[in-house]
């Protein structure tokens, strides 16, 4: 008879958990306590804007291993966009434009002709970077160094000006960690840039041709569906029946008793705590607290067609709180604005006002255009802060708890919370009861 397994929690982090485990014959138990599936990866349609909306903008890359296999194994690998090579256009506040294309030499070379051709720096800030790259190559900097650092330090050892920092480092580590250099480890940091810049084939953009529900949520149910996997929506776990070590069975809030052989917790990292209760004390009272960093995206319908503007499908923003605009349809533009502890403060109207203001500073040939709907979305919660700190306060996948496995971006993934992170972790947690099987 085939093993069975809980998975609590329908992020993408849980998706790739419970769908790993089905694809070996797992019986699967898909628990989700909101709505809807999906985390921060998935679409609805907003009835008061008249908008279909991602309720996160994301751009893959090509090292995203884990997300392709789990796209491979429910069918939609083929609804992503691959750039041929590193390709990204900025625009800053006085309306310049500016273009980062990677050469096509082998890497990290392509990556040095990509940022001596980019303009927006001068020779002396273009070294910089080019150093800094080499510095990691070449393994100059300990990993002991580099775990006692955030990035903000590194940038000062490798003499780092503001203008490379304001107009290459910044755009890319915010966009990726979702937190400021000071805020973000050294460590991950250098893995980010041997991984996306240094090691073959893994600087190219992905970007997803469809809405994320529809690429990433709805065939993973259909996948599991195929698979006799029991799925529940809209019930939270109440609790654990503990049997010393090992959990027993779980008790949803209406009372229903789930036993399954495994369990997987892909719950976020502020809500494993209350999940676990008086057990978290026990075993896991070692982990120290992740904070939380918000993101905001704010989108924005033209009266007229914009699609000539955003021809890359999406741009970034230099000297500017927004981030990152990306195209939605020929009317509509998502403007991003991460590590947003500020800006989320401010009422959604004023978010929206910054976002078009600063948009149309940036992006002249919208001046003509006006704004007829927009959607504010304050995600207070989005992702965890990867500080140095961070890095002792991630747990493993397998736990003290015998048959208990986690799963989340915020899991000791080595990786920052981005969806690879996520599906990695599902990876991660489906590899443990493989082994435990």
């Amino acid at each position: 008879m085939n093993k069975s397994v809980s998975v609590i929690g329908g992020g993408i982090a849980g998706l790739s958990s419970a769908v790993f485990l089905a694809n070996k014959g797992f019986r699967v138990t898909l628990i989700e306590a909101s709505p809807k599936f999906g985390g921060r990866v998935y679409s609805f349609f907003d009835k008061a804007s008249g908008f279909q909306i991602d309720n996160g903008q994301h751009i893959l890359a090509s090292w995203y291993k884990n997300t392709f296999d789990y796209l491979k194994l429910i069918g939609t690998y083929d609804k992503l966009r691959f750039q041929k090579q590193l390709e990204v256009i900025f625009a800053d506040e006085k309306g310049n434009r500016y273009s980062l294309k990677a050469s096509k030499l082998p890497p990290p070379l392509h990556l040095a002709g990509g940022i001596m051709g980019y303009k927006a720096l001068g020779l002396s800030d273009k070294l910089a970077i080019v150093r800094l790259v080499n510095r990691i190559k070449k393994n100059k900097y300990s990993e002991a160094d580099l775990k006692s650092a955030n990035t903000d330090k590194l940038f000062e050892l490798s003499a780092q000006s503001d203008k490379a920092i304001n107009y290459f480092w910044k755009p890319f580590i915010i966009a990726v960690f979702n937190a400021e250099p000071a805020n973000t480890s050294a460590f991950m940091f250098a893995n980010m840039i041997r991984m996306g810049f240094i090691e073959k084939g893994g600087s190219e953009l992905v970007l997803p041709n469809e809405f994320l529900s529809d690429i990433f949520v709805e065939p993973a149910i259909d996948f599991l569906k195929q698979k006799n996997a029991d799925i529940i929506l809209n019930k939270s776990v109440s609790g654990f029946k503990f049997n010393n070590d090992s959990i027993s069975s779980i008790i949803l809030e209406d009372s229903t008793e789930i036993k399954t052989d495994f369990y997987v917790s892909a719950v976020p990292f502020f809500n494993f705590k209350t999940l676990l209760g008086e057990s978290y004390r026990k075993y896991f009272s070692r982990l120290n607290e992740l904070r939380s960093s918000p993101i905001v995206n704010i989108h924005l319908k033209f009266d007229k067609d914009i699609s000539h503007i955003f021809t890359s499908g999406f741009i970034g923003l230099l000297g500017t709180s927004s981030q990152w605009v990306f195209k939605v349809s020929n009317d509509q533009v998502c403007v991003v604005i991460s590590a947003a502890e500020k800006i989320a403060e401010m009422t959604k109207e004023e978010i929206a006002g910054l976002a078009e203001n600063e948009l149309k500073m940036c992006v002249t040939e919208l001046k003509d255009h006006s704004v007829i709907k927009a959607r504010v979305i304050k995600e207070m919660r989005a992702t965890f802060v990867p500080d140095k700190e961070s890095l002792s306060s991630r747990p493993a996948a397998k736990t003290a708890v015998t048959n208990l496995f986690l799963s989340g971006d915020w899991t000791d993934t080595g990786l920052p919370s981005t969806i690879e992170g996520a599906a990695k972790s599902g990876k991660n947690a489906a590899d443990e009861i493989l082994r435990s099987n």
